[in-house]
């Protein structure tokens, strides 16, 4: 039962104003038969319109005084027939489908839902996709890659596809540049152990072991080396320093914009696309290759290692503070939002692209409106129903009741007035 309200309480208070002007009338009556007629008249029209009224809103929710009278409790009993109204009328009146993909066709998604999305986001965008980034890396697993990988590839070798496959992909890696991170990562790595201390010992071990196996060649070899070390025309330690120093200094340029090693790359996989698409005997041979190693699992077994490789690569990457695969992946997105800010042609490319995909779902899932609101409303009791309502709807209720009192108590006093002015013209 809904706490009583204000109005409520003045139904109630209503009802117990009539019984009382009622009983006044009675009393009056003997000392004044008009006036006390006319009260008790009053008190009693007000009293039967409070209680039908009363009763009929009582009526909806439960049956009055407990008494099952016919077409009382309407809410409870009608519970099946309520809720599937009101799921087809927001289903179908208040939420149409034509209605939302009205509204989905005027929304602004790249202005109203995109920007203002990515502008309080820029100084976290970082630390977003660092975390997405080392998230994604650790998670996955170079043994399930390499397997999807290789079944892949070798359902995808078909004479008429795999070259093309091959070559465009090969095309848009060197286009892209997408082993040029990945190059200056390792390049880095090798600058950085040529100027340990322990790379130049490394080096003078392996030029010593260079040095013994020159002089295993033959005596004259043996003898020769021996004067040049002896007359001072071979000093290993200062070879290995200057061995040194040329790691460094040739990792150093390489490390520089157009550098030969990157150049390498690129015309080595320019000369790999060219063989796919103009060389049948060298695709052959890929084709060939990629069925063998895929049968036998060769192929997962040689995949394995490499992307466990690329995934420890790729994780120290993007957790380094200066990583530049992050921040050229923060100059691309700065680049795309600047456009999407700026450029009407590819705001209106994302606008068209997000309506296409609003507009799928709703069109898919448009019948979840409803099974939501049925949802919703069986899983409240008979009880909760009734509160609900009667919540939101009880203090026009009791106005209902309020008004009832009065309206009965005005038609009672013109029906008195009504009744004692025949009389008065038709005198008994």
């Amino acid at each position: 039962m809904a706490e009583k309200r204000p109005i409520g309480r003045w139904a109630s208070l209503s009802l117990l104003g009539a019984l009382a002007v009622a009983l006044a009338g009675v009393v009056v009556q003997k000392l004044s038969p008009f006036w006390g007629g006319l009260m008790l008249a009053f008190g009693e029209a007000a009293l039967v319109g409070g209680l039908a009224d009363w009763f009929a809103v009582r009526a909806l929710f439960v049956h009055p005084f407990g008494i099952p009278f016919p077409h009382t409790a309407l809410i409870p009993r009608n519970r099946p027939r309520i809720v599937a109204k009101i799921r087809e009328l927001v289903q179908h009146e208040w939420l149409p489908q034509s209605l939302l993909m009205a509204k989905i066709e005027e929304f602004d998604f790249v202005g109203a839902g995109l920007l203002p999305v990515l502008e309080p986001m820029k100084p976290h965008l970082r630390d977003v996709l660092v975390g997405a980034a080392r998230d994604l890396l650790r998670d996955v697993s170079p043994g399930r890659l390499a397997g999807f990988l290789a079944r892949g590839a070798a359902q995808a070798v078909e004479p008429d596809k795999i070259g093309p496959t091959l070559a465009n992909l090969l095309a848009r890696a060197r286009d892209q540049r997408w082993l040029e991170p990945l190059l200056r990562e390792w390049i880095g790595r090798l600058q950085e152990w040529a100027a340990l201390p322990e790379s130049n010992a490394v080096i003078h071990r392996r030029l010593e072991l260079a040095a013994g196996s020159y002089r295993e060649r033959g005596w004259f070899k043996n003898v020769t080396y021996q004067v040049a070390e002896v007359m001072g025309g071979i000093d290993l330690r200062e070879a290995a320093d200057v061995v040194q120093q040329e790691i460094q200094r040739f990792a150093a340029e390489q490390l520089a914009e157009e550098s030969q090693v990157q150049q390498i790359v690129r015309d080595g996989l320019k000369s790999i696309e060219a063989r796919l698409r103009d060389d049948p005997m060298f695709l052959k041979d890929v084709r060939q290759f990629i069925l063998e190693t895929s049968e036998t699992g060769t192929l997962t077994v040689a995949l394995e290692p490499v992307l466990e490789s690329l995934r420890r690569e790729g994780l120290r990457e993007v957790e380094a503070p200066d990583s530049r695969l992050v921040a050229w992946a923060m100059r691309q997105i700065d680049a795309w939002v600047a456009r999407l800010e700026g450029d009407p042609a590819v705001r209106e490319q994302v606008n068209a692209w997000c309506r296409r995909q609003a507009a799928a779902l709703v069109e898919q899932h448009h019948s979840v409106v409803g099974a939501l609101v049925e949802e919703q409303l069986n899983r409240l009791s008979n009880a909760d129903l009734t509160e609900v309502i009667e919540s939101r709807v009880g203090e026009d209720l009791n106005w209902i009741r309020l008004n009832g009192t009065f309206v009965g108590g005005i038609v009672g006093v013109l029906l008195y007035l009504l009744f004692h002015a025949v009389r008065w013209v038709l005198p008994a």
